[in-house]
């Protein structure tokens, strides 16, 4: 009897659990949280009236940056997102209506950006960054949606994901937003300015910093307890933490952050990698007062006050030590003429070393792969460029390497871990 009551009971737990996991994969426990107005199309006065704050949007959301090959239709996608799942590239999101958004009713737009679920009730990837987008106000997203659908539009067919993203696992998404995909809301701050609250409207929402310079768990779901905190690898570079301490550390503050996002250069060196990608298509377009915004809410403490910058690190004493000085040499016969004997730079042509990020990191990912592949000629606004840097994989062995970036970080970034051969030989390109 009793063996009999502990079956019944197993059997009506499996069926309980299973009852679960399929509302879940039916997507019982995602409702839509979007207004029931929008059903209403908006009007063509409404829409005009829209286009200025839908482009500015835009811009703050990075949307043609994503969504643009650098040398592609402006919009039309085939972007790559590496995961460890396999390769997910950004889709055509130009008014097309065979493989655009053309047949998207206001409605279908708000339900993507607060939801990440397309026509169709088809679940997106998190590749669309919606669990950002979700706090974005209905007015916004209508301002956006009236600018994509006033650009031109592109026939071309979306490029096909790759690995797990082949098969029919879209459903499953629902299990993965059930972890992932809280419902947040803009950051607020008592006594927090207007210009702190539009920064931290953009920085945690539509301008979703935190995809990148966040941690993501094993799921690969944004850590929002670690928000900022530097993020996983992206395009084989360590992104960096870009809380307000961190940043003050490096010796940014409110001014020198923006004008670091509205022009992509500083003292601390020039954004490369997707950073760059940001910068170039997205914050030196801005209006200043958004920039302005996005440097405020980056640069505010945890008590709320703004933090001011730290002096840059010294040399620590190993940089003078025998064991490093085959590095300095590598250093000047190789990269002093362009970086400065000081590792001050040269404007317009190279940045500076002294206190560069990628030399102040504590990973040492970012250095070494540029010295190792090189940095492609790069325009920055007001006319500013810095030439391309040749990659040293084929000119120095990986000890050299080494000791160069040692070197570099003993003298110029305060740190004092030495690099090894094989660190270099972990990433180096393969020959």
């Amino acid at each position: 009897m009793k063996s009999n009551r502990l079956r019944n009971g197993l059997v009506g737990f499996i069926g309980v659990a299973v009852l679960l996991a399929l509302a879940v994969l039916l997507g019982v426990f995602r409702p839509s949280t979007v207004a029931p107005d929008v059903q209403q199309p908006l009007t063509d006065a409404q829409t005009r009236e829209l286009l200025p704050r839908g482009r500015e949007l835009a811009l703050a959301g990075n949307c043609m940056g994503c969504h643009s090959l650098p040398q592609g239709p402006r919009g039309a996608g085939g972007v790559p997102i590496d995961t460890p799942f396999g390769t997910l590239y950004s889709t055509n999101i130009t008014p097309d209506k065979t493989y655009g958004i053309g047949k998207y009713s206001r409605e279908d737009f708000h339900r993507v950006l607060r939801d990440g679920i397309a026509p169709g009730n088809r679940n997106l990837y998190p590749g669309m960054p919606f669990v950002f987008t979700h706090i974005t106000r209905a007015e916004d997203i209508d301002a956006l949606y009236a600018y994509i659908m006033s650009l031109p539009s592109i026939t071309e067919p979306n490029v096909a994901n790759t690995g797990v993203f082949r098969l029919p696992v879209r459903p499953f998404m629902n299990f993965w937003a059930l972890i992932n995909f809280p419902d947040r809301q803009p950051p607020v701050r008592e006594g927090a300015s207007e210009q702190w609250l539009r920064g931290a409207y953009l920085v945690e929402g539509l301008g979703h910093c935190g995809a990148c310079h966040t941690p993501r768990n094993v799921t690969m779901g944004v850590s929002f307890a670690r928000s900022l905190e530097g993020g996983d690898v992206v395009d084989g570079l360590v992104v960096p933490d870009i809380t307000a301490q961190t940043l003050a550390k490096r010796g940014f503050n409110t001014q020198s952050l923006s004008e670091y996002l509205s022009s992509g250069i500083s003292a601390q060196g020039t954004a490369f990698g997707s950073m760059y990608t940001v910068t170039h298509f997205s914050t030196s377009a801005m209006q200043a007062a958004d920039v302005d915004a996005i440097a405020s809410y980056l640069m505010t403490g945890k008590d709320g006050q703004l933090l001011k910058p730290a002096k840059g690190p010294e040399p620590l004493p190993a940089a003078s030590d025998t064991p490093l000085q085959r590095g300095r040499l590598s250093y000047l016969s190789a990269c002093a003429g362009c970086h400065g004997t000081n590792g001050e730079g040269i404007p317009n042509v190279a940045p500076p070393m002294n206190g560069n990020i990628a030399v102040v990191m504590d990973s040492p990912v970012n250095l070494l792969t540029v010295i190792l592949q090189g940095v492609p000629t790069q325009t920055f606004t007001g006319n500013q460029r810095m030439y391309a840097m040749p990659g040293f994989a084929d000119r120095m062995s990986a000890e050299e390497v080494a000791g160069l970036a040692s070197w570099m970080r003993a003298q110029w970034g305060g740190q004092g871990k030495a690099i090894t051969a094989e660190q270099v030989e972990a990433i180096a390109p393969a020959k």
